[in-house]
């Protein structure tokens, strides 16, 4: 497999939801201009990928080696079954309630989905659609219309699966030459990306000293390393690992802006958070680099309708304040802030201190000896300000937005380490210090992962419930609707026939 083959790959992967989505949800006049123009700029990538020439100076190989491939397919099948993603291995996580859920509805039910009478929690007490990240389903769901739910298992597994395996691929060739592959994917997969000492001090203290506020700021970067996204959120984590990784090369190495925007709205129908802070990293690079090539119309037209209509998609959805809003709303430590304002202020310095200050500061001493290094240098300071504010959405605004921030970030972070650790390794600077970081982190990343990863008996597909039934588990939470009675409802979506 060459760059190339696995940039068109990732596309044609990220697409095919997308347009399941707008030819069986949309009216036929937002059908057909949505399939117009992502067809035309598909078509224009797809092109131009083949017709210019990649910076392939700057990665591992400009082949990757079959062997490797059929290396990467292999690991992807095990820790496909070990986590689980068709309901295959040791069982799967708190969150498949509702991914199995969502897919049988979406296979048994026509599209699109509509909710006339629905009254959950008694609060939704008007016509709703299903409104959640229904890339990740779409595919499984559109074929098992055909074949029958007994095989969405089996399909939703595929599906995962591929977008897991290309996630590698893209780290193999974003690899320094230098390094060795598999110590590479260990890390990222235990989520040693960072210098984070205390990150689960709350299980090792619990009985000694009450650390809550420690606890609460650090919960976002826990949950996000790497096992954790695959095994209770695949789709987010296709999307924060492919995209970082598909930005950083194209906006920073072969510094072309020409498809970012189409690229990241594909994002949307997977992970409207995650395409978000993907979003946040790829608008930095293009202003970094002036726009360059920004403004053709296959990437403004392209990525501007498809952005449009997810946006008035998922704007439509209800609000689930269970999860949002001031820190104090949902979490049992009312008016500690206020009691001990100065340990909150501890809390939240020494997080940005040990998660991943540490670490930056130890980045800028080794990208700052060359001027070969500038643009790199430049790219950590804004790492850096993105991991500070970060951690201020977990206080003020929404929990889930600081876990796709910091997730997202924390992958970016992840290559400038690997591109400091490869110039180490042909430097005058001691690899001692980082040597003595990747064994403490392997360690810790184990112990997270035992502490953390849960394991359920989780229903099939075949077998759960469906939305509309008195049993349904509450993991289908409020925020997995939207209202039929809004601006996409009324004039994007096509409409329902009654029965």
């Amino acid at each position: 497999m060459t760059i190339k083959q696995l940039k068109i790959t990732t596309v044609s992967y990220l697409i095919l939801p997308n347009l399941i989505f707008v030819v069986t949800w949309l009216n036929p006049l937002w059908a057909t201009i949505s399939l117009v123009v992502s067809i035309y700029s598909f078509y224009s990538f797809i092109k131009h990928t083949k017709q210019c020439f990649e910076e392939n100076s700057a990665l591992r190989f400009e082949i990757m080696p079959q062997k490797v491939t059929l290396y990467l397919a292999i690991f992807t099948l095990i820790l496909g079954i070990f986590f689980s993603l068709g309901n295959f291995g040791f069982g799967q996580s708190y969150d498949y309630f509702k991914h199995n859920t969502i897919v049988k509805e979406l296979i048994e039910k026509s599209f699109p989905v509509v909710y006339e009478n629905e009254t959950r929690y008694g609060v939704l007490k008007e016509p709703a659609i299903l409104g959640y990240y229904m890339a990740y389903y779409l595919p499984t769901a559109i074929i098992c219309k055909f074949i029958g739910v007994g095989f969405a298992n089996i399909l939703l597994f595929i599906w995962g699966g591929i977008g897991i395996f290309i996630s590698f691929c893209w780290l193999y060739f974003l690899t320094p030459k230098n390094l060795n592959i598999l110590l590479v994917i260990l890390l990222f997969l235990l989520g040693a990306t960072l210098f984070k000492p205390y990150l689960y001090a709350h299980y090792l203290l619990k009985n000694i000293v009450s650390l809550p506020m420690i606890q609460y700021f650090i919960w976002p970067s826990g949950i996000s390393f790497n096992l954790i996204n695959i095994h209770y959120s695949p789709q987010h984590y296709i999307v924060t690992t492919v995209g970082v990784f598909f930005v950083y090369y194209e906006c920073f190495i072969r510094k072309d802006n020409r498809f970012v925007l189409f690229f990241v709205s594909l994002l949307l129908m997977w992970s409207f958070l995650g395409a978000f802070s993907v979003g946040i990293i790829t608008a930095f690079l293009v202003i970094f680099r002036r726009f360059k090539n920004f403004f053709g119309p296959e990437n403004i037209i392209g990525g501007g309708v498809i952005t449009f209509i997810m946006a008035s998609y998922f704007l439509a959805h209800f609000q689930d304040n269970r999860y949002s809003g001031f820190i104090w709303t949902f979490a049992d430590i009312s008016g500690y802030l206020y009691q001990k304002p100065l340990v909150s202020i501890l809390a939240l310095i020494g997080y940005c201190i040990f998660e991943i200050g540490v670490y930056l500061f130890f980045m800028f001493k080794v990208f700052s000896q060359k001027s070969t290094n500038k643009e790199k240098l430049i790219l950590l300071f804004f790492c850096a300000a993105y991991f500070i504010i970060s951690p201020l959405y977990r206080i003020g605004y929404n929990n889930d937005l600081a876990m796709r921030l910091i997730s997202t970030i924390k992958i970016l972070v992840f290559i400038l380490v690997l591109s400091a650790y490869s110039e180490m390794l042909t430097s005058k600077i001691s690899t001692k210090f980082l040597r003595l970081y990747m064994a403490f982190t392997i360690i810790l990343g184990i112990f997270s992962s035992l502490t953390t990863l849960k394991w359920d008996n989780v229903p099939n597909i075949a077998n759960s419930p469906n939305i509309n039934k008195a049993d349904i588990p509450q993991e289908i939470f409020l925020q997995y609707f939207a209202k039929k009675n809004s601006f996409f409802g009324n004039h994007l979506m096509k409409e329902v026939k009654s029965k």
